[in-house]
């Protein structure tokens, strides 16, 4: 790795490699996440936080973590996407510990943030303010959490609270969706009494606003890294398969589609390391365009892959349909592509003709 990153993050990204690899190749992971119809791996999430202690990569070290804020978080998500790895650390790791990590009261930062790093709770976040409706649709990832934080709009002012999962009153129903290594739910806290929820802080509509944007960069980063794993598949396959006597990579054809994929990845790349380090003001910006970016590219370059890959690419037990889904899943995630990029030209140009 180069800029921006530390030897912190380079050793992080050499040992989470080897472990998720190992989960994903040895122990056929995403295949077995697959046939059980289970989208979370509990066991890898426990070894995930408490052997290697990557749940609170981006938790202050004065909770529990390892204090390397966004640039850990990517290199983490990289990673979790090139193995599919089955467990919550987009919505834990992320919104809920940024959310928890700025608002919340020392109490409740000490009790969760140390749970989190150590694998012993998990959450979602449910942005309640943006509906009067008290329900939150396709939530991911809802169906393993322990508590879920939800905003909501009293007395002019947007507060925080946590409801437990598991209270009276509190639905959550699971979702059949394309990617089955992902779950997806709609939360329903309508008929939950009011004593049950717990303040946790208030905020302001901005501070939302950078909690998402830190969401897309996550989500970003994680479509690199299942993009990159498509092309390394590929290079590999089309070195060994031989056609009219000469293995299929030395084709020109074939050259120029993986080098078409590989601008596509490394431009994604680009975007999403520059907005892991952007600053407060071009935070918003930089988030949309590697958001938005990074999933064409992966969605591209994950359909492209399975071309390559000829017959055997479209065959249940080769890995790359799994890839495909998650890369058009992730795709819908925080709006369309076409709307992000209406929201970076309205962010740009306001009401200029």
């Amino acid at each position: 790795m180069a800029y921006p990153f530390s030897s912190d993050h380079e050793m992080i990204r050499e040992v989470l490699s080897d472990f998720l690899q190992n989960w994903y190749e040895n122990g056929k992971g995403p295949e077995r996440i697959y046939q059980s119809g289970k989208s979370f791996d509990e066991n890898i999430w426990s070894r995930f936080a408490e052997d290697l202690g990557m749940a609170g990569v981006a938790i202050s070290e004065d909770f529990g973590g390892g204090g390397l804020d966004d640039l850990g978080r990517v290199v983490v998500m990289e990673e979790l996407g090139a193995s599919l790895c089955a467990i919550p650390f987009l919505t834990t790791g992320g919104e809920v510990v940024d959310i928890i990590s700025k608002i919340a009261k020392n109490q409740f930062k000490e009790e969760y943030l140390q749970k989190i790093a150590k694998g012993k709770i998990k959450g979602i976040f449910c942005p309640g303010h943006l509906s009067e409706e008290k329900k939150c649709i396709n939530s991911a990832n809802a169906d393993t959490a322990d508590f879920i934080l939800i905003s909501r709009l009293k007395n002019k002012i947007i507060e925080v609270v946590c409801l437990k999962v598991g209270t009276p009153g509190l639905e959550i129903n699971s979702k059949k969706t394309i990617d089955p290594t992902r779950s997806f739910s709609d939360v329903d806290w309508s008929q939950v009494s009011d004593r049950d929820f717990l303040p946790i802080g208030t905020a302001e509509i901005n501070f939302f606003t950078d909690i998402i944007s830190q969401s897309q960069i996550s989500l970003a980063a994680e479509c690199v890294g299942g993009a990159q794993k498509c092309l390394d598949m590929t290079l590999e396959y089309t070195s060994q398969r031989v056609q009219f006597g000469r293995p299929i990579a030395s084709f020109q054809a074939i050259k120029h589609r993986c080098a078409d994929m590989f601008i596509l990845i490394e431009t994604a790349r680009s975007a999403v390391y520059a907005a892991a380090v952007a600053t407060k003001d071009k935070k918003t910006e930089s988030s949309l365009i590697a958001k938005a970016y990074a999933t064409e590219a992966f969605f591209k370059v994950a359909g492209d892959a399975i071309q390559l890959h000829g017959g055997i690419g479209f065959t249940w037990e080769y890995p790359l349909h799994l890839f495909f889904k998650r890369s058009r899943a992730n795709r819908s995630m925080f709006g369309m592509p076409s709307e992000d990029y209406k929201l970076l030209a309205d962010n740009i140009f306001g009401d200029k003709p």
